[in-house]
Formats: structure tokens, C-alpha cells, sequence
């Protein structure tokens, strides 16, 4: 599953993108599973990470010489029994993170955090 989502990010993708993915692993919606990388990937100067934290929290970390963003959505707070649907977009201005769940009209959006190196 993993190097399927990855290999959406292309080398063009560094500086500026948008991915969407449907997230379906029983692994990542189990609370029992402690943590789950979803992908990690070097794309040019930049680092990309998506995972499902400890904190059953779906994290997007995106890590540049300069600064690293991260945007957090609370898998609690969205209805995932049929998976959750994702999207993941950055510019040289902002990251972002939505999730919805599989049947569920609206995406919760996160705005990433940003913190300079």
C-alpha cells in the first residue's frame, strides 16, 4: 500500500502539489497497533512523511533544509469503518491535510504548522 501512495509524489512535486488517495489498511484504523507509516519520501530537497500516530491521529510532515510542516486530523472524529479518504496538498506557502470518511460528505481540512529550522 505504502509505495502505491508514494509513488504519486513525483520529482515535479517537490516545490508545489496535490495528491488524493483512499487509506484502506485495517492496520491503520486498529488502535492497537501503536503507530503505522503510511509512506516516507524523499522527493527532491524535500522529505514527506504521511503516518498514523500513537495518538490515533493521521500525520503529514513535509521537511525542507529550511523548516517542516505538519498538519494532524483525529482519526476519533471522523466515521473511518469503510476507510477514509485523503488529501494531501503544499505549495511554498502552506501545507494541508483533509480527511473524510468513506461515506461522509466533508472533509475535515487542516492547515499545517509550520516551524523553522
Amino acid at each position: 500500500m505504502s509505495a502505491d501512495i508514494a509513488g504519486l509524489l513525483t520529482e515535479e512535486m517537490e516545490k508545489i502539489g496535490k495528491i488524493s488517495f483512499q487509506l484502506t489498511d485495517p492496520q491503520v484504523f486498529n488502535e492497537q497497533v501503536k503507530d503505522v507509516t503510511i509512506f516516507y519520501k524523499l522527493v527532491g530537497e524535500s522529505r514527506f512523511k504521511f503516518f498514523r500516530s500513537n495518538l490515533f491521529e493521521l500525520v503529514f510532515v513535509h521537511l525542507t533544509e529550511d523548516w517542516m510542516r505538519q498538519a494532524r486530523v483525529d482519526l476519533k472524529s471522523i466515521n473511518c469503518a469503510g476507510g477514509a479518504e485523503v488529501q494531501l496538498a503544499w505549495d511554498e506557502k502552506e501545507d494541508t491535510l483533509a480527511v473524510k470518511g468513506a461515506g461522509d460528505a466533508d472533509y475535515i481540512v487542516v492547515k499545517a504548522m509550520q516551524i523553522d529550522n
